[in-house]
C-alpha cells in the first residue's frame, strides 16, 4: 500500500477527525450526565433537608396537641385561681420556648388592668401592661388589651413607629397578646414575646389562642364556684370572704415536669430515606405524606379550639350535652355518639344521643352497675377502645343497632372541699361513640387522642352547666325565702298599724281619762279615804302613768 498516496492520507485524516469528533461528543455527553447527576444530588439533599424539617414540624405539632390536652387536664385539678394562671403561663412559655410572658387580668369591679404572673418583662413593659405608662408605644397595645382583642406586633414587618417603640421598650422582636375571653366578657390577656429576631408561626398563635380559651373556661368555672359558695353562705347567714386569692410573682420558675393524663403516644413520622440518584420519586411521596400529617395536626388543633368555643356558647346542660355528641360524631366521623351521666341512684342514664335508633335508646336508657363496658370505663377511670364488640353484655341491642366498634371515655372532674382543695374525683359519666359495618375497626392514635381531649373539654362544660344550674336554683330558693319574709313583714306592718291606731284612738284617751279620775279621787276625797285606799289609788296612778309612757313609745 502506498502510504504517500494523497487520497490515502486524506482518508486517514478523515477517519481521525471522525474519531476525534466522536470522542469529543462522548466527553460532552459524559459532562452533561455529570452535571445532571450533580443537580440531582443537590436536589436530593434539598429534599432530605425539607423532609427533616417536615419531620420536626410534625413532632412539634404533635407536642402542641399533647400540651393542650395536658393543660386542660391540669387546669381541672388546680384548686385556686393563682395556680391556674401560673399553669397557663408556664405551659405557654414552655411550649413556644418564649423568654417573655405575662398574664394580665381585668378587674371586674374597677375595670383596671392587673398583672398576675409574668417572666422576663422589662420595667417599661410592666408599666405599660398595667396602664401606668401611656408612653413608650403603649398606645399600640393598650386599646387591644382594654377591648379584649388579640394583637401581633413584629419589628421586622411593621412600619408603625409606635409599634417599634413598644417592641424596643420591651426588648423583644415579636409580641403577641391573646385575649382570655368568654363570649363578649373580657377577663384579661395572655402576652408572650420573642427575642433574637424570632417571630411567631401560625401554629404558635393557634396554640396560644387555645390556651387562652382554655384559661377563660377554667376561670369562668372558678367564678361559678365562687358564686355558688356565696349563695350558700348567704342562705346560711354566714359571711366569709369568698374572693379568689391571687398571688403576685415577679419571676416564675418553670415547671417542666407537667403530668400527662394519658399517654397519647407520638405520631409515627416516616423515616428519612437515604436516597440515591434514583430515589427522587420515593422522597417526593414521603414528603407529600409528611406534609399531609402536618396539615392534619394543624387541623386537629383548630378542631379542638372550635369544639371548646362551641361548648362555651351555652350554660344549659341539655344543650351542652347535645352539642357535645353532635360535635364528637362530626369530628371523629363515626356513625353515632351518646352520653351517659351518673344519676342520683348512681346508675348511668343516657342524656343525649345522635345516630341511634329509638329502640336502642329505649333499651339502653339506663345501665346497671356491673354489666356494661360503660360502667367498667367510669369505675376504673380508664378509656375503652373496642375493636369488635361481639362480646358486649347487651349484645341483643348492639346487634339490632348494627354496631361493630365503640370507644368509651370517662367524663370526670376533681371534687373540691370548702377550702378549694381536691378531695377525689367526681365521676360525671361517659362519652361513647361507635361505628357500624361488617368489619372491625381499629381505633388509631389520632382518634383516641381527639376523643380524650373532647371528653376533657366536655367535663369542664358539664361542670360549668351544673354549677350554673345550682346557682340558679339557690337564687330561686333565696328569692322564694325573701318573698315569704316580705309577706311576713307586710303582715307585721299591718298589725303594727292596727295596734297604733288602737293606741292612738282608744287606749291613750282612756288612760288620760282614768288618770284624771284617779287624780280627782285623791284630791277631792283625801279626807274620807283611809290609808290603804290612798295607797291603792297611788299604785293605780303609777300604773296609768306607765301605760301612758308605753303608749307614747308605741306612737
Amino acid at each position: 500500500m502506498n502510504t504517500s498516496n494523497p487520497e490515502y492520507i486524506a482518508r486517514i485524516k478523515e477517519i481521525q477527525e471522525t474519531q476525534g469528533e466522536s470522542t469529543r461528543s462522548e466527553e460532552r455527553s459524559a459532562t452533561t450526565t455529570r452535571r445532571q447527576l450533580d443537580k440531582a444530588l443537590i436536589r436530593v439533599d434539598q429534599y432530605r433537608a425539607i423532609l427533616r424539617l417536615a419531620s420536626a414540624e410534625i413532632k412539634r405539632r404533635n407536642r402542641n396537641i399533647i400540651a393542650l390536652t395536658t393543660f386542660a387536664y391540669e387546669a381541672s385539678l388546680v384548686s385556686d385561681l393563682a395556680s391556674l394562671l401560673k399553669l397557663a403561663l408556664v405551659q405557654a412559655i414552655q411550649t413556644t420556648s418564649a423568654p417573655v410572658g405575662a398574664v394580665v387580668l381585668v378587674d371586674v369591679e374597677t375595670n383596671e388592668l392587673k398583672l398576675a404572673f409574668h417572666q422576663g418583662l422589662t420595667e417599661k413593659l410592666t408599666d405599660i401592661l398595667i396602664g401606668n405608662n401611656l408612653g413608650n408605644g403603649a398606645t399600640a397595645l393598650m386599646p387591644h388589651l382594654v377591648a379584649g382583642n388579640g394583637a401581633l406586633l413584629e419589628y421586622d414587618t411593621t412600619d408603625d413607629p409606635t409599634e417599634r417603640m413598644l417592641l424596643e421598650s420591651a426588648e423583644v422582636s415579636s409580641l403577641a397578646s391573646l385575649p382570655i375571653r368568654i363570649g363578649t366578657k373580657s377577663m384579661g390577656a395572655l402576652v408572650v414575646g420573642f427575642r433574637d429576631k424570632r417571630s411567631f408561626k401560625s401554629a404558635d398563635l393557634t396554640f396560644l389562642m387555645a390556651i387562652g380559651q382554655e384559661t377563660a373556661i377554667a376561670m369562668d368555672n372558678f367564678q361559678l364556684r365562687e358564686r355558688l359558695w356565696r349563695t350558700a353562705e348567704g342562705l346560711l347567714k354566714h359571711e366569709t370572704d369568698g374572693r379568689l386569692a391571687l398571688q403576685q410573682a415577679s419571676e416564675i420558675k418553670l415547671n417542666l415536669n407537667l403530668n400527662v393524663p394519658l399517654d397519647l403516644g407520638d405520631i409515627k413520622v416516616p423515616p428519612i430515606v437515604e436516597a440515591a440518584e434514583s430515589d427522587l420519586e420515593q422522597l417526593l411521596k414521603t414528603m407529600v405524606k409528611s406534609d399531609g400529617q402536618i396539615q392534619q395536626q394543624n387541623l386537629d388543633l383548630q378542631i379542638l379550639i372550635a369544639f371548646s368555643e362551641t361548648m362555651n356558647r351555652s350554660l344549659n346542660l341539655t344543650e351542652v350535652l347535645q352539642n357535645g355528641v353532635e360535635q364528637t360524631k362530626s369530628i371523629l366521623g363515626t356513625d353515632a355518639a351518646w352520653v351517659y351521666l351518673v344519676d342520683e341512684k348512681q346508675t348511668l342514664k343516657m342524656e343525649a344521643h345522635i345516630g341511634l335508633s329509638k329502640d336502642y335508646v329505649h333499651g339502653m336508657r339506663r345501665l346497671e352497675a356491673e354489666d356494661s363496658i360503660e360502667n367498667e370505663a367510669i369505675t376504673q377511670n380508664k378509656p375503652c377502645f373496642i375493636t369488635s364488640i361481639s362480646a358486649h353484655p347487651h349484645k341483643i341491642w348492639v346487634d339490632k343497632e348494627d354496631l361493630r366498634a365503640i370507644a368509651v371515655v370517662p367524663i370526670i372532674c376533681p371534687e373540691m372541699n370548702k377550702q378549694g382543695q381536691p378531695t377525689g374525683w367526681h365521676k360525671m359519666g361517659v362519652l361513647v361513640t361507635g361505628k357500624r359495618g361488617t368489619e372491625s375497626h381499629k381505633w388509631g392514635s389520632r382518634e383516641t387522642g381527639l376523643l380524650i381531649s373532647i371528653a376533657n373539654q366536655l367535663a369542664l362544660a358539664i361542670d360549668n352547666a351544673q354549677l350554673y344550674a345550682s346557682v340558679q336554683d339557690n337564687e330561686k330558693s333565696l328569692r322564694g325565702s325573701n318573698e315569704i319574709l316580705r309577706e311576713i313583714n307586710d303582715m307585721v306592718i299591718q298589725k303594727n298599724a292596727t295596734f297604733e291606731k288602737f293606741v292612738h284612738r282608744d287606749l291613750k284617751p282612756a288612760i288620760s281619762q282614768a288618770s284624771q279620775s284617779l287624780q280627782y279621787l285623791l284630791t277631792k276625797n283625801s279626807d274620807t279615804l283611809n290609808k290603804s285606799q290612798k295607797q291603792h289609788l297611788l299604785t293605780l296612778q303609777q300604773i296609768m302613768e306607765r301605760l301612758d309612757q308605753l303608749s307614747q313609745q308605741v306612737l
